[in-house]
């Protein structure tokens, strides 16, 4: 690796040339000469987030085959040697994309809180949990849909991905337990089925709605329908968790 320095040295050379201060305008120092005026830099840590930034939007809107990265250079404010200095290459950045996005989700889902003396409404605020991070992360759902076109070709390459497992499975698996135990729950039913249909439900429609408006005839964007959605999901899931 090459040292921090060179990096900064990289960075320097992006921003513009400022004009030459006149030797009476110089700020002078504690013994009299003059100082080298302080120059504002950017942090490698601040470019690399503003390059991912830049790629989620990019891949998001055109997918892994359309994204340029003279076009994510352009967003993130910086110049293309800088991408391939830190990420390497398109594949590479790409797949920082999706260990990003999917490290993003997981800690979206560790950061739910579920309600242990009340399973029924325990799932209820799942359901919703899930359903409104597909809604607040669009590109997200774009980019899972790239993913599957690709037959998950740049997951399977991912060490970090690999070793993700998605806590709410868990946290089903708990609220199940606990809604079994007091018989508001049937007991022939597993977490991995019950989030796979929470997540069904909720991904489809945010991925499919620009389609199903149109041949529908309405904008399945508007508030009022999302709620609706959101009950339907959750109709749907605890019905079918109720005792037979």
């Amino acid at each position: 690796m090459k040292e921090s320095t060179a990096v900064e040295q990289q960075i320097e050379q992006e921003a513009p040339e400022r004009p030459a201060r006149k030797r009476s305008a110089a700020k002078t120092g504690t013994a009299g000469a003059p100082t080298r005026p302080t120059k504002g830099r950017r942090s490698p840590e601040e470019l690399q987030a503003r390059i991912l930034a830049a790629a989620i939007a990019e891949f998001a809107e055109h997918s892994y085959s359309g994204a340029r990265i003279d076009k994510i250079s352009k967003r993130a404010k910086t110049v293309d040697r800088m991408l391939y200095y830190y990420f390497g290459s398109k594949e590479r950045l790409y797949q920082a994309v999706l260990e990003h996005l999917y490290a993003e989700m997981v800690e979206e889902q560790r950061s739910f809180v579920q309600t242990e003396s009340d399973p029924v409404e325990g799932m209820k605020q799942l359901i919703a949990h899930s359903w409104h991070h597909y809604n607040r992360n669009p590109d997200l759902v774009r980019l899972l849909m790239t993913e599957n076109l690709l037959r998950a070709k740049y997951v399977k390459k991912s060490a970090k991905i690999k070793r993700v497992s998605m806590p709410l499975v868990e946290t089903i698996r708990s609220l199940l337990e606990s809604g079994q135990q007091k018989q508001v729950f049937r007991k022939d039913v597993d977490a991995e089925t019950v989030l796979m249909t929470v997540m069904a439900l909720g991904f489809f429609y945010v991925s499919n709605h620009h389609t199903c408006s149109r041949w529908l005839g309405v904008d399945l964007m508007e508030s009022q329908r999302r709620d609706a959605w959101l009950a339907h999901i959750t109709g749907v899931v605890l019905g079918d968790l109720k005792p037979r």
